[in-house]
């Protein structure tokens, strides 16, 4: 198994190249560290759902953690489902905060 840690810093904006090639190598589970980020946009959501989703096909286990109130609360209004298992909530339609 080969799971990966990869420490997200400052905004996202869009893409992070370095985190794709994670998940389009070997990587069986990848952690995303937020306790640095600072701002996420639109376009960062976006990317965020579409890894989720690629890492579902691949059959590869994402997680985030370390998450900022401010960037917390973005995802919880985005309510997308793979963004919420990833913060470890169920689901938008299951439990959560």
């Amino acid at each position: 198994m080969k799971a990966k840690n990869y420490a997200i810093i400052g905004q996202i904006k869009s893409s992070i190249p370095e985190v794709d090639e994670l998940l389009a190598g070997d990587t069986t589970e990848l952690t995303l560290d937020f306790a640095n980020a600072t701002f996420i946009s639109v376009e960062g959501i976006e990317w965020l759902e579409e890894l989720l989703l690629r890492s579902d096909s691949k059959g590869t286990k994402v997680t985030f953690t370390n998450i900022p109130t401010d960037i917390y609360k973005v995802f919880k209004v985005v309510h997308i489902d793979a963004i919420m298992k990833a913060c470890g909530m169920l689901s938008v339609t299951g439990p959560h905060c």
